[in-house]
Formats: structure tokens, sequence, C-alpha cells
């Protein structure tokens, strides 16, 4: 049986992390995220994950995604990063534990390349956050709560 290559990133809104990495894989497995459903503009599934992962991976997956998603500055998000190195070295340690634990469930039919980026708190924070004092570092990122 052939490989499969899948790159590993998050990308902002895309919900997963797994992509097909090389055209064999794409042929075989599709385009998108690989790990996630896709949805159509009225919200129903359009295609369910392509990959069997377990529940908990899903949740770490879901997780950092969202964690992910709030890197960009929210002013202007060419701006610097209101990410503290806290936070950046919270979600890089994730993306450590996620990435080993996909390779553990996918097995050896998948050769994952990690193209996620580690991040570090930018060095024009503190400037930056002095020139907009609405606004400040976060250490951490939440999730609302649905009620």
């Amino acid at each position: 049986m052939a490989t499969f290559t899948l790159k590993f990133f998050f990308d902002y809104g895309a919900g997963g992390c797994l992509w097909a990495g090389d055209d064999y894989t794409r042929d075989q497995l599709g385009f998108g995220p690989l790990d996630t459903s896709t949805f159509d503009l009225q919200g129903k599934v359009r295609r369910k994950p392509t990959l069997s992962l377990s529940s908990a991976t899903h949740a770490i997956i879901e997780e950092l995604d969202f964690q992910h998603s709030g890197y960009l500055n929210p002013k202007y998000p060419p701006d610097p990063s209101l990410w503290t190195q806290a936070l950046c070295d919270d979600f890089n340690e994730g993306v450590e534990r996620l990435l080993s634990l996909l390779k553990s469930e996918l097995g050896t039919d998948f050769r994952i390349v990690d193209k996620q980026y580690r991040y570090v708190e930018d060095a024009e924070l503190t400037e930056y956050l002095k020139a907009n004092p609405e606004l400040s570092a976060m250490n951490s990122v939440t999730k609302p709560s649905v009620r």
C-alpha cells in the first residue's frame, strides 16, 4: 500500500489541521482539511472527515484551531499579535502533543509533514500596546460558554 502524505498546519477559519500533501493523497482523500467536516453556506455538512480520528483527538484539534484563530491582531491583522510568550508557548506545546498523537493514531500508512509555524511573542508588542492602550496582551484564549 502506498503512503499518504499529509501536511500539518492550522489555517484561519478552516477548522482542521491535516491537508493532502501530494497529488496521490489529494486524488485518494480529497481537498480541504481532511480531519474535519466541511459545510456549505447553509451550514449543512458537505463532506464528513476523510480521516478517522478519535473523539479525544478531534477535541484537541478543535481547541487548538480555536486558539490559533485568536493569534491575529483583532484591531488590524497585520499589526503585532497580542499573544504573550506564555500563550505562544502554550499553543506550541499543544501543537507538539497533537502532532505526536496524530502520528500515533494514523500509523505508518501516513507521513505527516509539519508545516505549522511555532509562535513567539512579537518583539514590538510592548511598544505597540503603549501606542494602543485600548488593547492588552493576551495570556490565554478561552472559548465563550454556550448557553
